[in-house]
């Protein structure tokens, strides 16, 4: 039987919230594996609310603190914390933990640069904690079936990959610490996701050259429709917020298996915009719906005409099977596509997901089995984004090992100095 584990919360803005909803479906599917204990953030009426919303879910209110110390001395005995706070404050965060014994879930980006990052692992790894990061695109069914088909050769050896992303205008999302430089910046802050896809997809990268703009230098807030689950503290917005950090990156990759990709990511294109993932091999092509949707993907192969149906893509791979936690979760071994309630950000697909990262970082602690994300792949992920960066300020073409290994850090030593990292 599991043990269960007293968590705490750190970071109680909009995916704080995300991650207590994900706590409670946890509960749902796998009961008693947790207790909340403790809620943390820097602003105490944040930390009040969400401790609130916890006692409603749970039927007992965690304790609200303004920092991971204060309550590691008022809440005995936390064994997890879970990071959603600014990603300039990961690596200080997940150091305190660790120091004091506690395993650590980490949001993504696992931190602002490489370096940050490093000093993450080292602090887990010298004080023996597990420290996962909650890089969830990979985790969503119908993107395990996309990895299956391609891992299968569904369509043949593997090409080109198209990732391209653009929207938003001057508008700001909530959060506007993403626009500034030393948090990594909007398209860290959320392309990460895309740089693990990639990865996660069509392998390692073997060498990046990028292009990366600042468009919009102030992002309106005033007027702009309030992101979910950050109602709580929208009155605290600015009406405008001053940006130093990138906002368009185009970027040519060179991946190991001698395939190349395409990725544009436009934090400031006007208009509508639009959003294409598509990968094509020797004998078809695969396009990737958004994730979180249910939505299927489409398969396209030289020997049929049109769309492949769903028994159709599923005859490509006759192996493939969720693993038990997901199909559980979601309804079904081999999906090709799902409907639950509520698409997108704080659906049922979402928090499925926020809950199944949760279980296997306890899956760890309980039985030693090994996080499908952890520090290594995390900071790889960061390291793709910033060696866009870093090669549009060198102005050539930049291995990923120059930045993986931390010996080309230009852009970053700018976010670096100002967090305190030493290089």
């Amino acid at each position: 039987m599991s043990k269960r584990h007293r968590l705490a919360l750190a970071g109680c803005g909009g995916m704080g919230r995300r991650h207590l909803r994900g706590y409670r479906t946890l509960e749902d599917f796998e009961p008693g594996r947790i207790e909340v204990v403790a809620v943390i953030d820097p602003e105490l009426e944040r930390a009040e609310f969400v401790a609130g919303e916890a006692e409603e879910f749970f039927g007992d209110r965690p304790q609200a603190y303004r920092s991971l110390e204060d309550a590691i001395a008022g809440s005995s005995e936390i064994e997890v914390l879970d990071i959603v706070a600014a990603a300039s404050a990961h690596h200080s965060i997940a150091s305190i933990a660790a120091e004091n014994g506690v395993h650590v879930l980490c949001e993504k980006p696992m931190a602002p640069t490489v370096a940050a990052c490093r000093a993450m692992q080292a602090a887990a790894q010298q004080h023996g904690t597990v420290l996962s990061i909650a890089e969830n695109y990979r985790r969503d069914p119908i993107s395990r079936l996309a990895q299956a088909l391609l891992e299968a050769g569904a369509i043949g050896d593997l090409r080109t990959v198209l990732d391209f992303a653009a929207g938003g205008g001057r508008s700001a999302s909530a959060g506007g610490w993403q626009y500034l430089r030393k948090q990594g910046g909007s398209i860290l802050e959320s392309g990460v996701h895309n740089a693990d896809m990639q990865m996660y997809l069509a392998g390692p990268v073997r060498q990046v050259t990028g292009k990366v703009r600042l468009q919009e230098h102030e992002r309106i807030f005033k007027g702009t429709r309030v992101k979910g689950f950050h109602d709580h503290y929208a009155h605290t917005y600015p009406d405008v917020q001053a940006a130093d950090a990138p906002d368009l990156m185009m970027a040519t990759l060179e991946f190991e298996s001698d395939a190349l990709g395409q990725w544009l990511y436009d934090k400031a294109a006007h208009g509508p915009g639009f959003r294409r993932f598509t990968i094509f091999g020797s004998d078809g092509q695969i396009d990737l719906p958004s994730v979180r949707t249910g939505q299927p993907l489409r398969l396209f192969r030289d020997d049929y005409d049109g769309v492949l149906d769903d028994d159709d893509v599923l005859a490509l791979v006759p192996d493939f099977a969720l693993d038990d936690r997901t199909a559980r979760f979601f309804g079904g071994e081999r999906l090709v596509r799902y409907d639950l309630s509520g698409a997108g950000v704080g659906g049922s697909g979402d928090l499925n997901i926020l809950a199944m990262e949760l279980a296997e970082l306890l899956d760890t602690i309980d039985n030693g089995t090994p996080v499908e994300v952890g520090p290594e792949e995390g900071l790889l992920a960061v390291a793709l984004v910033m060696a866009c960066h870093e090669s549009s300020e060198a102005g050539r073409i930049v291995r990923m090992e120059e930045v993986v290994g931390g010996s080309l850090n230009i852009y970053q030593n700018v976010a670096n100095r100002e967090l305190g990292i030493e290089i």
